[in-house]
């Protein structure tokens, strides 16, 4: 009896936003923003994904996609596509939603700022302590980080907002940019804070984009950010 072996997953060869200009590539276009669409019914992308698959093959006999040395995934045009970068715990979660995803990082913070009594004792190596999450489990603790997910047609995003800084202008220092112009930007305490932030953010994603090109091919877009108004 033999089984299945699973199947990569798909890989974008278009940019969704920008239809391509000849009719071998436009037919991949169609099809592929007929599978990536959420409201998609199962049978109607199984076999969407079959006439990709043909379409595919089409173009690539014409020269029109030329196929990535080692990989499964093309080239647009003669564009190799940029190779794609894996967050640490992606693999944890790539069958999940934005919404599940989303959640796994709300208890990841919540964990990270629970851990402050431990800091610097035998304990703090049972919750598997980093340094990047220090940060936050010494985060001044009026200070309050929301997760927020929003869905449209180009995907899904996770924005997490810093908010409730302890004072007007806490955590930010005034430099001088390269025109000689002052500037406010995160000092070292803050920075810490959103660096720690955004490497939890980023676990959970993969990023095969080239912004110089348009192209955007991620799990989850999103940002982490400060928001200035206060939150109860």
């Amino acid at each position: 009896m033999t089984t299945a072996t699973a199947q990569p997953p798909r890989i974008r060869i278009t940019n969704e936003k920008q239809e391509p200009g000849n009719r071998a590539m436009k037919k991949i276009w169609v099809l592929e923003n007929l599978i990536f669409h959420p409201r998609t019914g199962e049978e109607e992308r199984a076999a969407a994904e079959r006439m990709l698959d043909r379409a595919i093959a089409a173009a690539q006999e014409k020269g029109e996609l030329t196929a990535k040395p080692g990989g499964s995934d093309g080239a647009w045009h003669g564009y190799r596509l940029p190779d794609i970068r894996y967050g640490a715990r992606y693999e944890e979660v790539k069958h999940l939603t934005t919404t599940e995803i989303a959640k796994r990082i709300r208890a990841d913070i919540k964990l990270a700022r629970k851990v402050e009594a431990k800091l610097g004792t035998a304990t703090g190596a049972e919750v598997a302590l980093i340094d990047s999450l220090t940060a936050l489990a010494t985060m001044p603790k009026q200070i309050k980080v929301s997760v927020r997910t929003d869905y449209f047609s180009g995907g899904s995003s996770i924005d997490v907002r810093v908010y409730n800084l302890p004072e007007k202008g806490w955590g930010y220092v005034q430099e001088t940019d390269m025109w000689g112009e002052p500037r406010w930007v995160p000092n070292r305490e803050l920075s810490a804070i959103l660096a720690a932030l955004k490497e939890i953010h980023g676990a959970y994603n993969f990023d095969g984009s080239d912004s110089m090109v348009d192209y955007y091919h991620v799990n989850y877009y999103g940002q982490v950010e400060v928001d200035w108004r206060e939150r109860p």
